[in-house]
């Protein structure tokens, strides 16, 4: 065990968070307390090849590497290569989020002298230079920061919600993530262009509307690892559907919008068959008492085989996940499920109208008023899987009503 009273940095620090994006970006917050720590180092993150792309909405990793941890079968020679990776590294010090005995097992056997990471048993405890007490019951993004105060202890700091060195002060927040240039400039150049190509087709159909507009990004999916899990964490697509009506009509609001429906390739279904949906919907313009078209605030949005006039499809045109953090970053409001994007809007504060089913809010998104939280079961009823594959029970009435007060909002 090393010396903690000598004044060693550590230099080559390595990080693990085996999981997915939203993980990664939940695990964002204890690398910026890292580098405030200990600026001069440099910082390497061990993650899962599906979870790379976090590289794309952080400048805190100085170097990402992969290892496929959910192989299956996952051999003993596989456990010796990851060893091998970790070891080949040489690093002064690693802070790991897992909490399995393999876990304590695989730091130790790595030869890094300083070694931070949780314990779940007295034997394993052992295994650790500096072992943290896992509190599961808390946001992500604090459980995970709870790591920290190892660190701070081999410091011979003192951190408990707060690290404190000299005048400055580091304390626990909600994630950040960095946006890309390139990917700001595609994405604005993107949305300019779709949104003249809705202005065309609504003068052409005669809509007048001097409302302000607002943008409301819908984002349906959720992950293909949750779902292999018999996590069904999706909300139907008849809903979503009645959702994006409701918002092409918008008679009760002072703003007229514009939905951005968005997805990446696992979405690619369930947009394809919402788009084929509301392109059989028809609607005509709304006319006043003496059977004229209105001359402002018309709400028509459907014409015959056509889609939406206040609808803007964006799927597949976020090539990255630098790209996805763009689009987020441009509009007023997004409506999402529990998944990576979620995530991504929480790490760039973006108001948001978040449905949950089988996960706990508590524990994956801030409590703050400008994430609407909609979950469809009480706050006391113990997490479910849905292995009926009817994912989130929420009405669309109930998103509509939460959404209307993020649009109605300065």
């Amino acid at each position: 065990m090393p010396d903690e009273t000598h004044s060693y940095v550590p230099k080559n620090v390595l990080t693990i968070n085996f999981g997915g994006i939203g993980d990664e970006v939940l695990f964002l917050p204890t690398l910026a307390t890292i580098k405030q720590l200990l600026p001069e180092s440099k910082l390497t993150l061990l993650v899962e090849p599906r979870s790379r792309s976090i590289e794309q909405v952080t400048d805190l990793i100085d170097e990402i590497i992969t290892f496929d941890i959910k192989k299956q079968p996952l051999t003993p020679f596989d456990m010796a290569s990851l060893l091998m990776l970790i070891r080949k590294g040489r690093y002064d010090l690693v802070i790991s989020s897992g909490s399995s005995p393999m876990v304590a097992m695989l730091l130790y056997l790595s030869g890094i002298p300083i070694r931070v990471g949780y314990y779940t048993s007295k034997l394993f405890k052992r295994l650790l230079t500096h072992p943290v007490k896992l509190k599961r019951n808390q946001y992500a993004a604090d459980m995970y920061h709870d790591l920290t105060r190892g660190l701070a202890n081999f410091l011979r700091l003192k951190a408990n919600a707060r690290v404190q060195i000299g005048s400055d002060t580091i304390t626990k927040s909600t994630p950040r993530v960095t946006l890309k240039a390139a990917s700001q400039a595609d994405m604005g150049e993107m949305l300019k262009e779709e949104h003249a190509r809705l202005d065309d087709r609504r003068n052409e159909a005669g809509i007048k509307d001097d409302r302000p507009i607002k943008t409301v990004l819908i984002h349906p999916g959720t992950s293909r690892m949750a779902v292999s899990k018999g996590i069904i964490k999706h909300w139907p697509s008849k809903c979503w559907l009645q959702l994006i009506e409701r918002l092409s009509e918008q008679r009760d609001l002072p703003v007229q919008t514009r939905v951005i429906l968005a997805g990446g390739p696992d979405d690619k279904e369930v947009i394809q068959d919402l788009l084929k949906e509301l392109s059989m919907r028809v609607s005509t313009p709304e006319r006043n008492n003496d059977n004229r078209t209105s001359e402002s605030h018309s709400t028509a949005t459907i014409t015959t085989g056509g889609a939406p006039l206040n609808l803007i499809d964006a799927n597949g045109k976020t090539k990255s996940l630098a790209d996805l953090a763009a689009l987020i970053d441009l509009v007023d409001v997004m409506v999402c499920v529990d998944s990576a994007p979620m995530h991504v809007g929480v790490g760039l504060d973006k108001p948001m109208v978040a449905l949950f089913g089988p996960t706990d809010p508590q524990k994956l998104i801030p409590d703050q008023p400008h994430f609407k939280v909609l979950a469809d079961r009480p706050a006391d009823e113990p997490a479910r899987h849905f292995t009926d594959g009817l994912g989130v029970r929420l009405l669309p009435d109930s998103v509509y009503q939460s959404l209307q007060d993020l649009l109605k909002a300065d």
